[in-house]
């Protein structure tokens, strides 16, 4: 045992325990040393509950935020079509009245939802159906136009989100680059085939949003679209263009058939 320990330490006190060299010769400092240290451990403990206090309300207050009203879901699509479709004043005030009905249909589904999936999905699509309708019968030929094509946009790049889907513009300048690299297109050439591919994809997409009901209707508009197109497409090319576009569909169809061979024949592999 220290001196220290012997003349200033009471009895069963180690000094390995004593981390205030003035424990003993100034006790006030000390204490004032320590309980300030107490009290950062306690207002830290305070901070850290405040601050987890409030983030649970900012979450909670995301969370339990209020939905659009249907007239706030109705004002605010009207003025995105009236901007897209330089809808007139009339014009503007009639797709309102048609956009709230439908927010007030679908909300009204949504508060009596039918427990079978399938008639809850031909609910919607039947409400859908009768917007598309209505709007169209206000719209002028040009706008119902540039409708189709804002609602083909609309749901390419919804797909785009999850599956990578391209817009009708992006798949013509990919197919007019390939075309213009088989076929040595002049640049005059090229703004022409993507001008007709554009117009093309733009009315494909504008097929699957508005899809017919009957399956083989569905498939002879494809079949015209792409015929018009082809047809477009040749009055551009020369005649060894137009030997070489042949040989490439040709080619190009004969990959697909491989491909649908060999996904018919992967499940019986198994």
């Amino acid at each position: 045992m220290s001196l220290f320990e012997t003349i200033y330490l009471p009895p069963g006190v180690d000094s390995r325990n004593i981390n205030c060299y003035n424990y003993y010769f100034k006790p006030s400092a000390c204490l004032l040393r320590h309980t300030t240290k107490k009290t950062e451990k306690q207002m830290k403990k305070i901070f850290l509950m405040l601050a987890f206090v409030a983030g649970v309300s900012v979450a909670a207050n995301a969370q339990t935020k209020a939905p659009k009203s249907p007239d706030e879901r109705a004002q605010h699509r009207t003025a995105a079509l009236t901007k897209k479709l330089n809808l007139s004043a009339d014009q503007s005030a009639k797709v309102n009245a048609i956009l709230l009905k439908q927010a007030s249909r679908v909300d009204s589904l949504k508060a009596n939802k039918p427990t079978d999936r399938k008639v809850n999905f031909e609910a919607h699509k039947a409400i859908f159906a009768t917007t598309d309708a209505q709007i169209n019968a206000v719209l002028k030929p040009d706008q119902q136009t540039a409708y189709a094509n804002l609602k083909a946009e609309m749901k390419a790049k919804g797909h785009g989100r999850h599956h990578g889907a391209k817009t009708p513009d992006q798949k013509a300048q990919r197919l007019t680059g390939v075309l213009t690299k088989k076929l040595s297109l002049s640049a005059d050439q090229s703004a022409r085939v993507n001008s007709i591919l554009l117009q093309r994809a733009t009315q494909m997409d504008s097929l699957k949003v508005n899809k017919p009901a009957d399956r083989a209707a569905a498939k002879e508009s494809r079949k015209a679209i792409l015929a018009n197109t082809d047809t477009q497409l040749k009055a551009v090319f020369t005649a060894d263009q137009q030997k070489t576009y042949t040989d490439l569909k040709a080619k190009m169809i004969e990959k697909m058939k491989a491909r649908r061979g060999a996904k018919q024949a992967t499940p019986n592999a198994g």
